[in-house]
C-alpha cells in the first residue's frame, strides 16, 4: 500500500513547470483510471493506494513523458470524443472538445434518416465515426493525404464496430466532377497560419502533426476555398456544408462562401465564447 496523498504530492511536483496543480491532480486521476484501471470514485475517499512497484514505476516513466510535454492523450494512446474510445498518435490531431459541439450541430441539423456524408481531413475519423455514431443509416466517408492518419482511422473503425468507408484523397487536388453527389460535407482542416506556431503550446507543436495544423501566412482560407469549392459541386440541392474554423478568420470564411452561392450561412461560437463553427446550405 502507498499513502495516496504523498503519491499524488510528488506526481504533482514533477510536473509543476508544465502543468497547475489542479490539472496535474485530474491527470493523475486519468492514468490510474485509464492505465491501471483504478476507479475514481474509490480514489476520491482513499488514504492509501494498492499499487505494485512494477506500476509505480511505469506510472513514474509517464510523468517523466508528460514532462516533456507530450500530450497526455498520445502517451496513453486514446481519447474520448462524443462518447466513443478514439486511438490517436502523432500522426493525427488529439480530438478537440469544440469539435464535439460541431458534430452535435450537424445531428440537429441533418433531417435524412440515411444521409451521405464526407468527412475531409478526417485524421483518426473522430467526426466521421461520431456522425455515423448519431446517425446510424448515414453513409460515411472519411478522405486523409496522411497515409498514418488512415492507418490509425481505419484502427479506429475496427475497433468502434462502426462503418465508415476511408480513402487517400488531397483536399487540395479535389477533382470537381459534380458526378458524386452528396448530402453534407464536414471538415476540420489546416487552418493556423504557421506565423501563429510561436505563440502556441509547445504540447501541440512539438508533437502534433504540422501537416494537419498549418497553411500559408499568406492564404488562411486555402482549404476552406478548396473544399467550398468542391462543395458547391458536389452537393445535393438543400445539402450541408460544415465547416470548424479559426476564429480570426471566421468572417473572411463566412462571406467566402457565401459568394460561391450558400444561403443561409451561420457561424456559432462554441462553448468559450469563440466562433468556431460554420454552417452552409447549398440552394442549388
Amino acid at each position: 500500500m502507498r499513502d495516496f496523498k504523498e503519491l499524488t504530492r510528488v506526481w504533482c511536483d514533477n510536473l509543476k513547470e508544465i502543468y497547475s496543480e489542479r490539472e496535474a491532480r485530474n491527470i493523475l486521476m486519468l492514468t490510474l483510471e485509464d492505465v491501471f484501471n483504478f476507479n475514481r470514485s474509490t480514489l476520491l475517499v482513499s488514504s492509501e493506494i494498492n499499487i505494485s512497484e512494477t506500476d509505480l514505476k511505469e506510472l513514474s516513466q509517464i510523468s517523466s513523458r508528460l514532462k516533456t510535454g507530450e500530450p497526455y492523450q498520445y502517451i496513453v494512446g486514446f481519447t474520448y470524443f462524443d462518447d466513443l474510445k478514439i486511438n490517436v498518435a502523432p500522426g493525427v490531431l488529439i480530438p478537440r472538445p469544440e469539435t464535439e459541439e460541431l458534430t452535435a450541430w450537424i445531428q440537429d441539423t441533418m433531417q435524412l434518416k440515411n444521409p451521405i456524408i464526407e468527412d475531409w481531413c478526417t485524421g483518426s475519423g473522430c467526426i466521421a465515426f461520431a456522425l455515423k455514431n448519431r446517425i446510424p443509416n448515414a453513409i460515411v466517408s472519411g478522405f486523409d493525404i496522411s497515409e498514418e492518419a488512415l492507418e490509425i482511422a481505419r484502427k479506429n473503425g475496427n475497433g468502434l464496430n462502426l462503418n465508415v468507408q476511408f480513402e487517400k484523397r488531397d483536399a487540395l487536388s479535389i477533382l470537381v466532377s459534380g458526378n458524386e453527389k452528396v448530402d453534407l460535407i464536414v471538415s476540420n482542416p489546416p487552418y493556423i497560419p504557421w506565423i501563429e506556431k510561436m505563440e502556441m503550446h509547445q504540447n501541440v507543436t512539438a508533437f502534433e502533426p504540422d501537416l494537419a495544423l498549418f497553411v500559408p501566412n499568406e492564404d488562411p482560407l486555402l482549404f476552406y476555398r478548396k473544399l467550398a469549392d468542391y462543395a458547391s459541386a458536389s452537393l445535393n440541392t438543400d445539402g450541408y456544408l460544415f465547416f470548424e474554423l479559426h476564429e480570426n478568420f471566421a468572417t473572411q470564411t463566412k462571406e467566402m462562401v457565401e459568394k460561391l452561392g450558400f444561403h443561409p450561412v451561420e457561424i456559432r461560437e462554441d462553448l468559450q465564447g469563440k466562433s468556431r463553427m460554420l454552417k452552409a446550405q447549398w440552394i442549388g
